[in-house]
């Protein structure tokens, strides 16, 4: 790994898993569309609009891009050893699937069976045009595997668990900075500002090679989750005014080369009222027994029985609104869920967020998330941030 990125030796082992994958499967290409799965494979990360961009893999040769004119030299700065196929513009006189479709032609990706990852460009910012599966219904076979990255994904290796780690230390300082200038009379917006800022600055100064995604690469906010709005678990932003009393659910992460972890807690302004510690000490009894619940070679539902367990045990159930939680990595939701639905097995390497929860409407939500990465024999819990009451009370 360098500089706080994927190395390029790791993009190339995966490069040769799909290469694994399409020799078992008889084919003799492979064309990603995503730009989640490109970054994957490659790191190429650029803005997504209408303009296709379409990434070609074929078995016995080397990978190359196809993108508009304005990515070239972008290109050629960031992934200089991907070849490229460069059209002018979207959607022109000739379209660019059309023209895409040559390419194919010329390169003889046509005279073997090619594996897709979907029908067509992504349509992320209003893509429209003829869908290549058509356009190749007579020239080609071709086979849809649709979630093949997202599998592969499932596994984090070595360098993305290190930046994971990464991202849940600037989260925890992010969400230090939040708690300490969070007080009566502000809002969340201009709290949530000064220690993302702070955060994001620090973080900057001690990783000097990374670089930043989003302006403020280290964040922590509330996201409306204040007083009576705190029991909205998807709530938004409001600007809310911290008032005594008030019931806080927070969230704080890092993005490090695209990866993220996840800190949440709830806090409370002055000292907590009888109801609202007891459905904290609830949750935080939940959230211990689903911690615990953690390891390799059990099914996902497991975790979620854990968590539901002491709920109904509590008689709280019927304030439960998700399940325990999600797996986690270049998204902030990914599959396999913890849930009692999903009885994919665990396995090491995979990356959860924790974070089982109760909400009573008009009162107020109660919910910690900490991020757990499954090992070989159990789970390393790598959230260092304090879960006990006395240390959440501003």
């Amino acid at each position: 790994m360098d500089e706080y990125t994927i190395s390029k030796e790791n993009h190339l082992r995966r490069i040769e898993k799909i290469k694994s994958f399409m020799n078992k499967n008889a084919m003799g290409s492979f064309i990603f569309f995503s730009p989640l799965s490109i970054y994957y494979l490659t790191g190429y990360h650029f803005i997504p609009t209408e303009r296709p961009i379409a990434l070609v893999l074929p078995i016995a040769d080397e990978p190359w891009f196809y993108v508009p004119r304005l990515e070239q030299e972008h290109l050629i700065e960031k992934i200089p050893w991907v070849e490229r196929e460069i059209y002018f513009e979207y959607p022109d006189k000739k379209h660019p699937a059309n023209i895409f479709i040559e390419r194919l032609v010329e390169r003889k990706i046509t005279d073997e069976k090619i594996g897709m990852e979907s029908t067509t460009f992504s349509s992320y910012w209003g893509y429209e045009g003829p869908k290549l599966a058509d356009l190749l219904e007579n020239k080609a076979k071709t086979e849809l595997h649709s979630t093949l990255i997202r599998e592969i994904r499932k596994i984090k290796d070595r360098e993305e668990l290190e930046l994971i780690k990464i991202s849940a230390k600037y989260g925890d300082l992010a969400h230090r900075l939040l708690q300490k200038y969070t007080v009566e009379g502000k809002n969340e917006l201009e709290v949530s500002l000064k220690a993302c800022t702070e955060a994001s600055d620090k973080m900057l100064e001690d990783l000097k090679g990374i670089i930043p995604r989003g302006l403020l690469p280290a964040r922590a906010g509330y996201r409306g989750q204040i007083g009576a709005w705190s029991a909205i678990p998807h709530s938004v932003l409001q600007k809310t005014i911290f008032k005594k009393g008030d019931v806080l659910v927070t969230g704080a992460s890092a993005n490090i080369s695209g990866y993220h972890s996840e800190l949440e807690r709830t806090m409370f302004i002055g000292t907590p009222s009888d109801k609202q510690k007891r459905y904290y000490d609830i949750m935080k009894k939940s959230q211990d027994a689903a911690l615990e619940a953690f390891k390799p070679n059990i099914p996902c539902s497991e975790v979620d029985k854990a968590a539901r367990e002491v709920f109904k045990d509590e008689g709280v159930f019927h304030l439960v609104q998700h399940h325990t939680g999600h797996a986690i990595g270049l998204e902030g939701h990914e599959a396999p869920f913890l849930d009692i639905g999903v009885d994919e097995i665990i396995k090491p390497g995979m990356v959860f967020t924790c974070e089982p929860g109760i909400y009573e409407y008009k009162f107020g939500g109660f919910r910690h998330s900490d991020t757990v990465i499954i090992t070989e024999d159990g789970s390393e819990h790598i959230t260092p941030y304090p879960r006990d009451i006395e240390d959440l009370i501003i």
